[in-house]
């Protein structure tokens, strides 16, 4: 197979509200998928992605206690509720140019899987699919998070320790950084760059300390 194969995939992706009507209103629903040929022109399906947009902004004039909203939705953004909910709120932290701000959380953004089949491991897929989903899901101010654990095909793959530190390092040198014992998170603004270019767009010019 090519090494850039990344032009000859076909890439969809796809968001809406939550089905539960609790949420639907907070909760949107998103997933993706990159789609190979063979010589014989059958599709198979190479990566998918899955994950949930929450609105915190409009959640905090809802809800007294963010993290039992949290507690709603599913055992694993409540486990993580746990690591990032201070004073009823969460934080994006800039990181980059020496910067200690931190700014409330607007959104979180939480995928629940990014699976790549293993024929197609190494050769980029997996951060063009995180690329596209940040360009379909509305990323201000967001706090993007994960549960770092392998999920695998249990038939033709096993869940070694090696492989989940391999995954680990794969998010680490994607700017995620470790929130507890499994789970990574990241500030989708790139810090100090991507607010330069919001600033920038707003017409507000950013200035640094020397």
């Amino acid at each position: 197979m090519q090494t850039d194969i990344l032009p000859d995939l076909e890439f969809e992706f796809s968001l809406k509200p939550s089905d539960t009507d609790e949420f639907s209103n907070l909760l949107v629903d998103f997933k993706g998928q990159a789609i190979a040929w063979d010589d014989d022109a059958e599709e198979k399906v190479v990566a998918r992605l899955k994950g949930h947009r929450l609105d915190l902004a409009s959640a905090r004039t809802s809800y007294d206690d963010i993290q039992e909203l949290f507690d709603s939705i599913s055992p694993e953004i409540s486990d993580l509720g746990s690591h990032i909910i201070s004073n009823n709120n969460c934080y994006v932290e800039c990181c980059s140019k020496g910067e200690n701000e931190k700014t409330p959380c607007a959104s979180l953004v939480y995928i629940d899987e990014l699976i790549v089949d293993q024929d197609f491991r190494n050769r980029n897929i997996g951060t063009e699919m995180l690329r596209r989903m940040s360009q379909i899901v509305d990323m201000n101010k967001t706090l993007v998070a994960l549960k770092a654990f392998p999920i695998i095909d249990k038939d033709s793959e096993q869940r070694t320790p090696e492989l989940k530190k391999k995954l680990k390092h794969f998010y680490s040198k994607l700017g995620f950084h470790h929130s507890g014992e499994h789970y990574m998170v990241k500030d989708a603004r790139d810090c100090h760059a991507q607010r330069t270019r919001a600033l920038a767009d707003e017409g507000v010019t950013l200035r640094l300390d020397s």
